[in-house]
């Protein structure tokens, strides 16, 4: 009886999953990386035996080229992303960035709203109307935050 392990392998390693294999290559390469280098990666693709890095924003380019040896030695001396990569056979390695962005993301509100504890049930006595008024307006403003 074959094991899983010997099946899934034969199943992935058919011409028609080569995109799977591939993907598989890029996700070992970037989880290879050290976090700093992960986080400026939108995606990467293999073009004429070259790795292309998209990155976020010129200063990941230039770390990333600054840092090509160190990315030419994981490819080489890692087992499992040497093992991954098999079928690529990457000679050059460039990063360059995109003129995309990713999508912004909906600014949040950071405006707290808490929920009216007073009720509004206060006497406002007071000699001086200009005072009785502000308390009514006081009321008012209350009566109408609990129907919110």
């Amino acid at each position: 009886m074959k094991k899983i392990d010997t099946v899934l392998h034969h199943l992935v390693s058919q011409p028609i999953y080569a995109r799977l294999r591939e993907r598989e290559c890029f996700r070992r390469i970037k989880a290879a990386l050290p976090e700093p280098m992960r986080r400026g990666i939108l995606f990467m693709y293999i073009k004429n035996r070259t790795l292309f890095f998209v990155v976020k924003h010129p200063a990941f380019k230039m770390e990333f080229d600054y840092k090509l040896s160190l990315i030419k030695n994981l490819l080489s001396s890692l087992p499992p992303v040497k093992e991954a990569c098999i079928d690529d056979e990457i000679t050059e390695i460039r990063a360059f960035v995109s003129k995309f962005s990713p999508a912004p993301k909906p600014p949040v509100d950071t405006e707290p709203r808490y929920r009216e504890r007073a009720r509004g049930t206060f006497d406002a006595d007071s000699a001086d109307p200009s005072i009785k008024e502000v308390f009514a307006q006081i009321k008012k403003s209350i009566e109408h935050n609990l129907r919110r």
